[in-house]
């Protein structure tokens, strides 16, 4: 699952370690660690309002061999072999990320498990991340190639 649902009450501060990406543990699950690493960047003090009736994302991106992914909305993370992706509502925002292949290699797939294992998620080299969009805590990029010894 890449996203976490919040209803309009109850939003209970041991569940930021599910998806903040700079809560590790309830140990440090306060609000300002849950909201560091959001998208838009959020300003002190800090409310848990803002999570209200939300699908907060959470999740990576990483390229086999043959190839880098990147960000190209709602910001920009250029071509690069892995990133983690900012904690962002995904009724407001949509992660487009992109898979470059370089050649001799050509892009196969946006897949759930690396080496092209897994299930298959798109075949479009550009794939917008919505609460419809298959559910993985790493978007991994496949990459093929025909030619024997690249």
């Amino acid at each position: 699952m890449s996203h976490h649902t919040y209803g309009a009450n109850n939003i209970a501060f041991s569940s930021f370690d599910t998806w903040a990406n700079d809560v590790a543990s309830d140990t440090n699950a306060g609000i300002d660690n849950a909201l560091n690493d959001f998208y838009p960047a959020q300003s002190a003090p800090f409310s848990v309002s803002i999570l209200r009736n939300t699908d907060i994302f959470y999740g990576g991106v990483t390229a086999g061999t043959g190839g880098t992914v990147s960000l190209s909305s709602p910001y920009t993370v250029g071509a690069t072999s892995s990133f983690t992706i900012k904690n962002m509502d995904l009724g407001v925002n949509n992660p487009v990320i992109v898979a470059n292949a370089t050649y001799p290699y050509d892009f196969d797939s946006w897949r759930t498990a690396s080496g092209g294992g897994g299930s298959q998620i798109s075949t479009s080299a550009s794939l917008t991340i919505t609460t419809s969009t298959t559910q993985v805590t790493t978007f991994y990029a496949h990459f093929t190639t025909t030619h024997s010894s690249p």
